[in-house]
């Protein structure tokens, strides 16, 4: 079960201070989506939607992303 959406871990995340690597594409396509939102908008409005988006998607696939959110979370 992934933390929740306040644990601080996700801003690292979104922002692109939590470097994570993958070999799933779709995983790495949201973290560049992320990083690159971010860096557009840095409010913490969008910080607040990009951890929001983020945390629903990869708690709908997360049977698929547990190697990722394992290091996420580490």
């Amino acid at each position: 079960m992934l933390p929740a959406v306040d644990h601080p871990v996700w801003v690292r995340l979104v922002t692109g201070k939590k470097p994570v690597q993958s070999g799933k594409a779709t995983f790495n396509m949201l973290i560049h989506s992320n990083q690159m939102s971010y860096e557009r908008d840095q409010s913490p409005e969008n910080v607040k939607d990009l951890i929001t988006k983020s945390h629903s998607f990869l708690t709908k696939y997360e049977s698929l992303f547990t190697n990722e959110i394992a290091k996420i979370f580490e």
